[in-house]
């Protein structure tokens, strides 16, 4: 049952759901569910929130032009409307305890998925350094922002770069630029004893994968999810 429907940006809705007849699910941080359409397709999206058992749960849905789901809940959608579920799904998950300095990397709503890790491994009191790194076109598109900067003031240990890949005089940045993975390369001469969580889309893991191993990022360490507009997230 959808009990709340907020703007986060321009094209991001919070929509919330609450199960029904006292049921809760538990998930891990990072893992996904999926929603069923009237006809059966599925539209799959990040639970935002670290691991736990829940009746409440809190997505992030980016509007997807003349897509069959996301122009619903921007227009039509209402609270108290219905939807149905299935979930837990996916592997994508701290894999703790390990001694590893954390790189997370997230390209526009791949936020949701890191936000959720981010938030499990604050609660696990990992002091190791974590850095996350949030790739997007426009200024506009960092939403959340004062939950990051609660982080960034809460753990020393934990470091932002927001990266824009299309910049313009109306955002006024002094920040970086260009893609979100080359951030990353630049700031890490060799990423061996690192490990990373990507999340983004197919594109962007495609890409960054490969230059983050040929940079010494060891495949055993190197963890992602790759979303497209039809069936986001599953497993790469």
């Amino acid at each position: 049952s959808v009990t709340k429907l907020e703007p986060l940006a321009h094209d991001v809705m919070l929509l919330e759901l609450d199960l029904e007849s006292g049921a809760v699910l538990d998930y891990e941080a990072g893992q996904y569910l999926n929603i069923l359409l009237p006809d059966g397709a599925r539209r799959s999206y990040s639970f935002t929130e670290r691991s736990g058992t829940t009746q409440r749960i809190a997505l992030q849905i980016r509007l997807m032009p003349g897509g069959r789901f996301t122009p619903e809940v921007f227009s039509t959608m209402k609270l108290g409307d219905k939807l149905k579920l299935e979930g837990p799904l996916g592997e994508f998950v701290l894999r703790e305890p390990s001694d590893k300095p954390l790189i997370f990397v997230a390209g526009a709503t791949g936020f949701a998925p890191v936000k959720s890790l981010l938030e499990e491994a604050f609660h696990q009191g990992i002091t190791r350094p974590l850095y996350f790194y949030w790739g997007v076109r426009k200024r506009r598109d960092l939403y959340m922002q004062e939950l990051v900067q609660q982080w960034q003031a809460a753990h020393p240990n934990f470091h932002f770069v927001p990266v824009l890949s299309e910049a313009t005089d109306e955002d006024a940045w002094s920040g970086r630029t260009g893609f979100v993975h080359q951030a990353i390369l630049a700031d890490f001469p060799s990423l061996a004893g690192c490990a990373v969580y990507a999340c983004g889309s197919v594109k962007m893991v495609e890409v960054a994968k490969p230059a983050f191993i040929a940079q010494g990022l060891s495949e055993d360490f190197c963890f992602s999810d790759a979303f497209t507009p039809q069936s986001s997230p599953q497993a790469v």
